[in-house]
């Protein structure tokens, strides 16, 4: 299996075949909280575009994943620290995973909120169960760490700050909307600074960045001046929310790493989200319990 598969699954319902995930529109246009203070007014979350369902695509993508997992266990180093795995006498790797969020007007808090959601929900089904991410594993464990942006970009934990799941989910839930522009070069920028062992990573673990985003970059440093840094600290992929123009296509195809249809994901809207993170539920089961780590 490929050395990016265990985040691959991590997508597992949000696969959409990569010529058909995006639609030619318009681009999006960020709003402030406050429209008094220049800039367009934030819409309700009834405004947003609504699309026709996609429920038959839906399930065929999910059972078409579902049948490549191919459970194993995870043969730790337990000579290393932490029990870290080793890449060369080993089938996986435990994860630092970086995830970032955009937090700009366009998306709204009704929808800044179902994005925490989904990101909690799908963490906690990682492998192994009952806490991927317990530092008091003999064998090893995943971290995560997360930075939000809009016109700023704020870091909300690292690495180290979570001690198990729920302190993690805790975490993400009590992170606050901020609303503003989209300075996805800054984000970035901060991304890289992050991947550092004064943030909680770790050597011989993965390094990678998952990015939730719902339109292209309009404020902050030139994405060009940032992005090979990033690639060369992590692997980036990236979940796209909505619908974009021929222009901003390249630009997020430019986000994350190659091949570009193994690591960017898009759907059509918040509600396309949620349908297809409820049916990747009604897929859990006794045969597939979580979504595996294993390569």
């Amino acid at each position: 299996m490929v050395d990016h598969y265990g985040l691959i699954l991590l997508l597992l319902a949000l696969q959409i075949v990569f010529n058909e995930g995006f639609t030619i529109t318009k681009e999006k246009v960020d709003c402030h909280g406050n429209p008094d203070n220049c800039g367009e007014p934030c819409p309700t979350d009834t405004e947003f575009k609504e699309y026709r369902s996609k429920q038959h695509r839906t399930q065929a993508t999910v059972h078409q994943i579902i049948q490549k997992i191919t459970p194993k266990k995870l043969k730790p180093n337990c000579s290393s620290p932490h029990g870290i795995v080793k890449r060369s006498n080993s089938i996986g790797l435990f994860r630092d995973l970086l995830i970032i969020l955009d937090s700009s007007g366009s998306l709204g808090p009704g929808n800044f909120e179902i994005i925490k959601q989904y990101i909690v929900e799908r963490l906690s089904l990682f492998c192994p169960l009952p806490d991927a991410f317990s530092s008091n594993s003999r064998v090893g464990y995943n971290r995560a760490a997360l930075i939000q942006f809009s016109s700023i970009v704020k870091e909300e934990f690292d690495f180290d700050d979570n001690r198990n799941i729920l302190e993690i989910k805790a975490a993400i839930k009590s992170v606050p909307y901020l609303g503003g522009m989209t300075c996805t070069g800054d984000a970035f920028y901060k991304a890289v600074q992050m991947f550092n062992s004064s943030k909680g990573m770790r050597e011989g673990t993965k390094h990678e960045v998952f990015i939730l985003t719902d339109g292209t970059a309009n404020c902050g440093k030139p994405l060009s001046t940032v992005l090979p840094a990033l690639h060369a600290k992590a692997t980036v992929f990236a979940l796209i929310i909505g619908s974009f123009s021929a222009s901003g296509k390249e630009e997020l195809s430019s986000y994350v790493s190659k091949p570009t249809t193994d690591h960017l994901f898009a759907v059509d809207n918040f509600q396309h989200l949620q349908k297809l993170w409820n049916y990747t539920k009604s897929q859990i089961g006794p045969h597939h319990p979580c979504i595996s780590f294993v390569l």
